[in-house]
């Protein structure tokens, strides 16, 4: 039972973007509401993208980059809370949350997909150079 866990877990790590896809695809046939959809599908698998990234930056790196990725994290939400109270001349916890969230995890599935292009890219290149 361990090992089937495991293998989940680490399906959903691995690919990301399919566990996306159920969610969003699931979402928009109980709600019917493709904006809802694509809005909560990205709520909930941020966490995986983040997750995603750091493994896939440990494997070409060898190097743990998690406490990057944190502070990259951290520095996004200070941004916002600058600019929203700029703006908003007073500070919405619930809005600002909102949007550092999906900021982060539109920041982080690019991340992903750089990384993968980039694995993929190098992967390809010393199979047909080397």
């Amino acid at each position: 039972m361990i090992d089937f866990l495991a293998a989940i877990g680490t399906m959903l790590l691995t690919f990301p973007p399919a566990v996306w896809y159920l969610v969003y695809i699931s979402v928009v046939k109980t709600t019917k509401n493709k904006g809802k959809a694509l809005r909560r599908a990205s709520d909930s698998t941020a966490v995986l993208f983040i997750a995603a990234a750091a493994l896939l930056l440990h494997q070409i790196t060898g190097d743990s980059y998690v406490w990057l990725l944190i502070v990259i994290i951290l520095l996004t939400a200070v941004v916002f809370t600058i600019i929203h109270y700029r703006t908003m001349h007073d500070i919405e916890c619930k809005r600002l949350l909102k949007g550092i969230w999906r900021f982060t995890f539109f920041l982080y599935f690019c991340v992903y997909l750089l990384l993968c292009f980039y694995l993929l890219g190098t992967s390809l290149l010393s199979t047909f150079l080397g």
